[in-house]
């Protein structure tokens, strides 16, 4: 199969900003519109045009880990135009091609996915230094730096559960304790904390000894997908971690979560989401994100109701994604070399291509930010 003929047909379609491909025969052609492209796609050769072709995501960012493909240029643009691969009309040679790809490649074994145990140095580098929240943050007025913005995501969770002073709250999914030490410090809030991280759960530990906090927070060992407490809290709160409960457990799941509340309590709710149900594509679930799901609004309001709650306050606040991905991206390319250092230039294209292509999935809203209040009735 011409490999070369097959992505000059794909390529030919797409009449937006001109960009430039060059193959492993050394020719490099132009496409789109205007003379000066916005970046060039490098493709080594043609086993790799076969697997863009056969595994789709999975392809592409595994041969963009490796180098086998490079972007020069405007990286965002490239992820953009992936978007639109859908819409290609579908030749003869292109669906031969496609089939005799997947054919070829649905017998390769995947490649053991990657694991790094991170620790909190290589999150240090990207998050901020302060909060550590690995979540969007709150832009009220578009002019806040990053710490700023994840302390106004925290005092907005707080506001809107809407307790008073000595509460208990459960922090399913609590990651470096942020939410728990700025309820616990500005609402003498009674935190618990569930994260099965041992570096989290060790970095919580040392931050609330060194803060004082000891009495008002802790933190558990805990799956807290698989083991919501019987204690009834006052409030629930789950910042970006209703994503690993998965589509199926979702209804059930936050039918416990009921029970977990006392009547009148809040559970408030931010998640990266979705207006239309789909999977998370098979790079991301195997590199970034394995076992999630972006759950979609409907589900999502749908499980609140089904399990007896009230839906007192729905949002879309994508644009605080964008911002907050804006912000880890600058800090991810900031200490590139430090981080190929620690983990090699794979690691780094990995989180390079995810930061990126995230930011352009908010900006189409293929993926949205939601920020939910539900409570218990009385």
């Amino acid at each position: 199969m011409n490999y070369s003929r097959v992505l000059d047909e794909i390529f030919s379609q797409f009449n937006g900003p001109a960009f430039s491909v060059k193959l492993w025969d050394g020719e490099a052609r132009q496409y789109g519109t205007g003379t000066s492209p916005s970046f060039t796609l490098y493709v080594r050769d043609a086993s790799t045009a076969q697997r863009l072709l056969g595994e789709g995501s999975l392809g592409f960012g595994e041969a963009y880990m490796k180098g086998d493909i490079r972007i020069e240029g405007d990286l965002e643009a490239y992820l953009r135009l992936r978007h639109q691969f859908k819409r290609v009309r579908r030749s003869l040679r292109l669906v031969l091609a496609t089939f005799l790809a997947r054919r070829n490649t649905s017998r390769r074994k995947d490649e053991i996915a990657y694991h790094y145990d991170l620790g909190n140095d290589f999150f240090r580098m990207i998050l901020d230094n302060e909060t550590m929240s690995y979540s969007a943050g709150r832009y009220e007025n578009g002019t806040e730096d990053l710490v700023t913005a994840q302390k106004k995501k925290l005092e907005l969770a707080c506001d809107w559960l809407k307790l008073q002073s000595g509460a208990s709250v459960l922090d399913l999914g609590s990651g470096w304790g942020g939410f728990a030490e700025y309820a616990a410090t500005h609402f003498n809030w009674q935190v618990t904390g569930y994260s099965l991280s041992n570096a989290q759960l060790d970095y919580c530990r040392e931050r609330a000894h060194a803060k004082k906090l000891e009495g008002r927070v802790s933190f558990e060992d805990r799956d807290m997908t698989a083991d919501v407490p019987a204690t009834e809290f006052d409030g629930i709160v789950m910042i970006e971690s209703i994503e690993h409960v998965g589509k199926r457990q979702l209804a059930p799941f936050i039918a416990g979560i009921k029970q977990s509340l006392k009547p009148g309590g809040s559970f408030y709710i931010q998640t990266t989401g979705r207006y239309q149900p789909r999977p998370v594509d098979r790079w991301t679930l195997k590199y970034v994100f394995p076992g999630g799901y972006l759950p979609a609004k409907g589900e999502l309001l749908e499980a609140a109701s089904g399990a007896g709650l009230i839906v007192e306050e729905f949002r879309d606040d994508t644009p605080d994604y964008i911002r907050t991905m804006t912000e880890w991206t600058c800090n991810l390319e900031s200490h590139r070399t430090e981080i190929e250092s620690m983990h090699g230039q794979s690691f780094y294209r990995l989180w390079e291509l995810w930061m990126h292509g995230a930011k352009v999935a908010f900006e189409i809203n293929s993926m949205n930010l939601f920020r939910i209040r539900l409570r218990r009735p009385h």
